[in-house]
């Protein structure tokens, strides 16, 4: 999917998937910039790229910091704040679901931390990574993404390795 600029000219998004009740996509964020409000949802977002990101909220709530492989933070889409890119460009990955439902979430995986259950997205962050999805095998590498109708699950976790899914 091709980039879309924001109209304020600080980044861009990449459409991964959009479903009847979520959506993933991918934002890079070049300096700092007003994020876009969206009333009723919830919004994750997880580092893929860079140094991090300070959200600060604009009605002086405390700011919201992202700024390793791995982690993850949560706010409401009607929050409006401003993204901070830490020490140059980053990239995030967003997932943007209704606040009134149980929907899928982002989740972190790691050796430590792996999925329990079937996965419906994947985005390695750090690593090679072996993905099976029914009788297809993938190996995915840093920045690469697998999503699909059909869920999937991990076979082999090796220490360092880092992702998200949607769970």
């Amino acid at each position: 999917m091709p980039d879309i600029p924001w109209k304020n000219g600080a980044g861009t998004t990449r459409l991964l998937t959009e479903q009847r009740e979520w959506r993933l996509s991918v934002a890079s964020i070049a300096r700092p910039a007003p994020f876009s409000v969206f009333e009723g949802l919830i919004r994750q977002m997880g580092l893929l790229k860079g140094q991090g990101v300070r959200l600060l909220p604009t009605s002086g709530a405390p700011p919201l910091l992202l700024d390793q492989a791995g982690g993850l933070i949560q706010f409401g889409g009607d929050l409006p704040l401003t993204g901070m890119p830490l020490h140059g460009p980053v990239e995030v990955l967003n997932l943007m679901r209704p606040d009134r439902s149980t929907g899928p979430n982002l989740i972190t995986i790691t050796p430590e931390n792996p999925p329990s259950g079937a996965l419906s997205g994947f985005i390695a962050v750090r690593g090679h990574w072996d993905v099976m999805a029914g009788q297809q095998r993938y190996t995915l590498t840093p920045g690469d993404s697998l999503l699909g109708d059909v869920p999937f699950e991990i076979t082999v976790l090796k220490a360092g390795q880092i992702a998200y899914a949607v769970s």
